[in-house]
């Protein structure tokens, strides 16, 4: 697998003519900013649902909401997220939170209302992504004359909440866009899953441009768009927000778990880097202390190493372009059998019973 698949959004994204970039898969140890927990709430609200019964439903204590660094496990977001869809009685609940989500967080909705333009605002949402949550889950793509946002399946979640996140994360894309262009319309809007019985909400929100069972969830603009100016451009603020940013960054990567940190690391680096020297070198410690890290939190590093291949595996055979074969180059095995026994012992499947799940999910 070459290095340049995987490499970081800050440094490659967005270069011509057409570039794809990895942020993350699936974490099960991720978590979520209780900021975005509070958007949800805001947007139940919204519905009808006072803010304490669906908090007595989940049962949560409201103080746990407001902590500005607080997060909570993303798979307990989930089952909050459909337990919103219960309480309010609206299937339809994450095309309506997504219309209303840009302005939801500070400090990430500032900055980007500040940006110069479109492309510096995903630049920097890009960034700042992980103070809302560690599964960003999307890519950008730029060729000839769009520029496409695509949105990385969910694993091991039912498909009322894939379907949730994607159109709560389209809907916040496209208003982030009318944003900068206030008459913005998508090129198309491409689903990975069946049509709800809500369908009409999509054609309402999506300007009639959606198109369901898809290989990928994507929103597909005009590529013009990425130079659209700001109505509320301010370099002083946006540098002095972003420096608010960096600070609340530098304080959630101290409370990071080092396993986390090690193979999100080895995810964006590839197979092809996976020497622990090199890992505590960009880490910034020796082979040593990350070791001793690392075994304080019972996780040893070949263990991490297996995790990584198989986001990586499992990222590949999601794409129907690439043979098995060719995954299996990819990921720098010698031939085919040898990658099938590896990601049965990753994943207690064969790569094409798990390539046949995905397909038969959507």
């Amino acid at each position: 697998m070459s290095q340049e698949s995987f490499s970081s959004v800050e440094h490659s994204s967005f270069d011509p003519p057409a570039r794809a970039t990895l942020l993350s898969g699936d974490t099960p140890e991720s978590t979520v900013s209780m900021r975005v927990v509070q958007g949800l709430l805001r947007a139940a609200e919204l519905s009808g649902v006072p803010r304490s019964q669906l908090l007595r439903a989940a049962r949560l204590d409201a103080a746990q909401l407001e902590a500005v660094d607080a997060r909570m496990p993303t798979t307990q977001v989930y089952r909050l997220c459909e337990l919103a869809m219960d309480v309010t009685g609206d299937p339809a609940l994450g095309l309506r939170w997504g219309e209303k989500i840009t302005g939801s967080f500070a400090p990430i909705s500032p900055l980007l209302a500040h940006a110069a333009s479109f492309r510096q605002a995903i630049e920097t949402l890009v960034h700042f992504d992980r103070l809302m949550t560690d599964r960003s889950g999307y890519q950008f793509l730029e060729h000839d004359d769009v520029m496409t946002i695509r949105f990385m399946p969910l694993s091991g979640e039912s498909l009322r909440v894939r379907r949730f996140c994607n159109e709560v994360a389209l809907g916040g894309f496209l208003g982030l866009a009318r944003h900068f262009h206030a008459d913005a319309k998508p090129a198309r809007v491409n689903l990975a899953y069946p049509a709800p019985h809500y369908c009409a909400e999509y054609a309402r929100v999506f300007n009639q441009t959606e198109q369901f069972d898809q290989p990928f969830t994507e929103l597909v603009l005009e590529r013009g768009l990425l130079s659209a100016a700001s109505p509320q451009q301010d370099d002083d603020v946006h540098e002095a927000l972003r420096t608010v940013a960096e600070r609340r960054i530098y304080r959630l990567g101290q409370q990071t778990p080092y396993a986390l940190r090690v193979r999100d690391l080895l995810v964006r680096q590839g197979p092809h880097h996976t020497d622990m020297k090199e890992v505590a070198r960009a880490l910034g410690m020796s082979v040593r202390s990350l070791r001793r890290r690392l075994g304080a939190e019972q996780k040893p590093y070949n263990e991490i190493l297996n995790e990584a291949f198989a986001l990586v595996a499992k990222h590949h055979l999601r794409d129907k372009q690439l043979t098995i074969q060719e995954t299996a180059f990819e990921l720098g095995f010698s031939d085919t059998s040898t990658f099938h026994r590896a990601f049965k012992r990753w994943t207690g499947m064969t790569p094409s019973v798990f390539r046949n799940s995905v397909t038969r999910e959507r």
